[in-house]
């Protein structure tokens, strides 16, 4: 459970530029899933296939970072330590809570973060697409 924090709490600093409102529990779990690729293929396919429990948490924890009023107290907040304080109080009343959800509510949780994120990586691929569409308009390959 702290490694999940320790992973979250950096994904959440290199999201911070854009806000803590457009963090997302799928973004939270391709960013997690590619780290381990990048790092050790034995580990990622271990991770693909126990990845629930990490998206049944990152579930938990966007949805709880991204409620109203917490988004509205944090960013009202302009001292970094007592928005970094506000973040962990936040942080360990969702482990707490998290703890006390069910097999079934985590695999609810589970469920939705796996459809943000293969949602997110599908349009990934037709952005990606659209966007080689367009490069070979305005600059088609050289003829051979």
């Amino acid at each position: 459970m702290i490694l999940e924090i320790l992973v979250f709490l950096f994904l959440l600093r290199k999201q911070m530029a854009k806000g803590i409102a457009k963090v997302s529990s799928g973004w939270a779990s391709w960013k997690w899933l590619s780290g381990i690729d990048a790092k050790q293929r034995m580990w990622f396919l271990g991770a693909v296939q126990g990845r629930q429990g990490f998206q049944a948490w990152m579930s938990q924890l966007v949805k709880g970072l991204q409620e109203p009023e917490f988004l509205l107290r944090f960013e009202a907040e302009t001292d970094p330590w007592q928005r970094s304080k506000m973040v962990g109080q936040k942080i360990s009343q969702l482990r707490d809570s998290f703890r006390k959800l069910t097999d079934g509510q985590r695999a609810e949780l589970a469920k939705s973060g796996e459809v943000e994120m293969v949602t997110g990586l599908q349009m990934l691929g037709k952005d990606k697409r659209l966007i080689t569409e367009l490069v070979e308009l305005v600059d088609p390959p050289p003829a051979q």
